[in-house]
């Protein structure tokens, strides 16, 4: 189908299309304008899941029975499918988590082994016990969402937050200072934004990533505001220092997407505990009344019981449709849009829009209403709150959940 019409078709299968809210003024069509949170339904893919998958549903936990066995076969075409879309192979690990990047960040410290339980360590400062310089550290970026952030504060290791350079991007000069600095380490590992949630300011995960593996060491990226705009590329060290070594991607973003899983796609090789994280049903090969043997599987070892399965398809639909529309096709439409009304809006002298104008970015857009006051403005939820009782206008006011990028 030719994009236009692809693109089209998409449009009009947006459920909830003509729906209106009930404001103080009237009835309003509801402009959805919230993508950066969640993205919408398409009744397309819930009428192939309804018509194909539910009818065939079964757990995922046998495949003797015919049931099983294709419920099965959908599952794993949705994990092969992504891993296509990300550029992963054999080397990668793809795993289905929780219901967004938070879950994937913390299924990925727990894989590695940098959490100690809260009651445990505050009964005996265990992490007080680990040699300064033996301890993890972890560099993360100026605008991280708190879904990368705090799992690393509440780790083992010590997290070092990388300033913003004039442009808005992560300091890779700092970045590199700080890298020499704990070059001592015994594990570094870098988990920056691939681009930020708040300004949509896209972060260079080729020089950044290029950067941590020259000195050593681990590139994560947290894809959950840039995985429905951009294009995801795991690579490969035979191919250069621009891998990634694992990302964290919140599939209910992407068009279609809400009611889907968290995704953690990692390099196997991280993968050396001996107990997975969540051990349980399905992550086992033998179990007897003393004695226990986990599968060497990652994908399955790492998915204790029973998944989350028609949400799990549901993200492989999700990411055939990007591939279907094309990344350069989304990129154009995208820039249009963020350009037309960055251009709009810095010509309104009321209106202060957040971050470099002139960087690459995706169509995410914060401003600040300027009050008549000087030196004051409008509380966020007000505006949002007069953009939705006068325009039916679904937008979001606040920190967008990267409250240390508010404060500075």
């Amino acid at each position: 189908m030719p994009s236009d019409d692809l693109i089209a078709y998409i449009r009009d299968s947006v459920i909830g299309l003509d729906e209106v809210v009930d404001g103080p003024f009237g009835p309003r069509p509801v402009i959805y304008a919230d993508y950066t949170a969640s993205g919408r339904s398409l009744s397309f893919l819930e009428d192939h899941l309804r018509t194909v998958v539910l009818p065939l549903y079964a757990n995922t936990h046998t495949e003797s029975s015919g049931t099983g066995l294709q419920t099965t076969r959908f599952r794993e075409e949705a994990r092969d499918i992504i891993r296509r879309c990300v550029g992963a192979t054999d080397e990668h690990a793809v795993l289905f988590c929780g219901s967004g990047s938070t879950y994937a960040v913390d299924r990925l410290i727990g894989v590695l082994g940098l959490r100690v339980p809260c009651q445990l360590e505050d009964r005996y400062h265990l992490t007080e016990q680990i040699p300064a310089d033996e301890r993890p550290v972890v560099f993360v970026g100026p605008f991280e969402h708190h879904s990368n952030e705090l799992p690393w504060r509440e780790s083992i290791a010590d997290v070092v937050t990388i300033d913003e350079d004039a442009d808005g991007h992560v300091d890779l000069a700092h970045l590199e200072a700080e890298l020499a600095r704990h070059a001592d380490r015994p594990l570094r590992i870098g988990s920056f934004s691939a681009a930020s949630n708040v300004t949509g300011i896209i972060t260079d995960t080729v020089a950044v990533s290029s950067l941590l593996h020259r000195h050593g060491a681990l590139s994560f990226w947290d894809y959950a505001a840039a995985a429905p705009y951009v294009d995801i590329a795991m690579g490969s060290p035979a191919d250069g220092p621009d891998y990634l070594d694992a990302v964290f991607i919140s599939p209910h973003k992407l068009i279609g997407g809400p009611g889907t899983p968290g995704l953690l796609v990692a390099r196997e090789e991280l993968f050396t505990n001996r107990v997975p994280d969540v051990p349980g049903g399905g992550t086992v090969r033998f179990v007897n009344p003393t004695e226990h043997d986990y599968l060497d599987d990652v994908e399955h070892r790492e998915e204790g019981g029973t998944p989350a399965i028609v949400d799990s398809i549901r993200a492989g639909l999700v990411f055939q449709l990007k591939e279907a529309v094309g990344i350069d096709e989304i990129r154009a439409r995208e820039e249009r849009f963020v350009r037309r009304a960055i251009e709009s809006w810095e010509a309104n002298e009321r209106i202060d829009v957040l971050g470099n104008h002139e960087a690459e970015r995706l169509s995410i857009v914060s401003f600040v209403v300027r009050h008549d006051t000087p030196g004051t403005y409008l509380h966020h939820n007000f505006v949002v709150a007069v953009l939705n009782d006068l325009f039916g206008i679904q937008a979001r006011g606040g920190c967008s959940c990267a409250g240390p990028y508010g404060h500075r």
